[in-house]
């Protein structure tokens, strides 16, 4: 398994142009490279919550938005943005193809990764190993938001396919694009 700890990933402004584009770094490797000139407004505050991207309904009381999608990054990754109601919970799952790493905008959320049962507040990063089991709940008295880098990319897409498709086809398309579901919500 690839060590997170090896890559920092920084969001960039160029002042002439005004566009933001995220660049990659590799410290092992000592590389840089800039992985999508497409503009963003990632970690623009509350007013994200509310613009032209299309919301995708999640799992009950959860909206998902496509931040930037892996096509605009040659598949390396995709970034998409959660935001629950209190109380919202996801099935426990895995992703046989990605890692998620999950940065805390708002609220507070419950994780749980394999075994592993914590708390993470506001400003919290966490990366989930391809193939571990895990689910979140957002045990805020208030919407929480949650950013989330897909690496490889390409499980947004299953996002966007579920959009349209009927209920009982849902764990067919998850299955396709690689992530199974193995347990209930978090229930504490």
């Amino acid at each position: 398994m690839r060590s997170p700890q090896n890559w920092s990933v920084f969001l960039c402004h160029d002042q002439l142009s005004g566009q933001r584009f995220m660049s990659i770094a590799n410290h092992a490797m000592r590389q840089e490279f800039i992985v999508s000139d497409k503009p963003l407004s990632l970690l623009a505050g509350m007013e994200n919550a509310i613009d032209e991207k299309p919301w995708y309904e999640g799992t009950a009381g959860e909206r998902i938005a496509v931040r930037l999608s892996s096509t605009d990054t040659n598949g390396i990754y995709a970034i998409v943005e959660s935001v629950a109601a209190p109380g919202c919970s996801p099935p426990m799952h895995l992703h046989r193809n990605e890692e998620e790493h999950f940065v805390v905008l708002a609220g507070t959320y419950r994780i749980v990764i394999e075994d592993t049962l914590f708390d993470a507040p506001v400003g919290t990063s966490v990366t989930v190993p391809k193939g571990a089991r895990h689910s979140w709940r957002n045990i805020s008295n208030e919407t929480s938001r949650l950013l989330v880098i897909l690496t490889p990319g390409g499980f947004e897409k299953c996002i966007q396919s579920i959009r349209d498709s009927p209920a009982d086809k849902v764990l067919e398309i998850a299955a396709h694009y690689g992530c199974f579901i193995v347990g209930p919500p978090i229930s504490i």
